[in-house]
């Protein structure tokens, strides 16, 4: 399993607790993690990105890490509302 910086293990159970409820698997995605210097980010509260791919699909969507996101709602949204391509049938 990948280790990240800013993700945290309850992102990522979370994360995962998503793609099931949405008849996914987290295996049908590939995270990418982006962390920001603080020396040059352009919003200190902003610490990064996660990049999340469909391997099913390669539909690809980028959420701010840092201080008050929350990307995995804003990935469970997403999923469900089709962004990732159709559910799994």
């Amino acid at each position: 399993m990948a280790s990240y910086l800013l993700i945290t293990d309850g992102q990522l159970g979370a994360f995962a607790a998503a793609a099931r409820e949405k008849g996914f698997e987290a295996s049908d995605f590939e995270l990418q993690e982006e962390v920001f210097d603080p020396q040059t980010a352009e919003v200190e509260a902003r610490k990064g990105d996660v990049g999340v791919r469909c391997l099913r699909t390669d539909a690809v969507t980028v959420y701010p890490l840092g201080d008050g996101s929350d990307w995995t709602a804003s990935f469970a949204a997403d999923l469900g509302g089709g962004k990732f391509g159709d559910l799994p049938g």
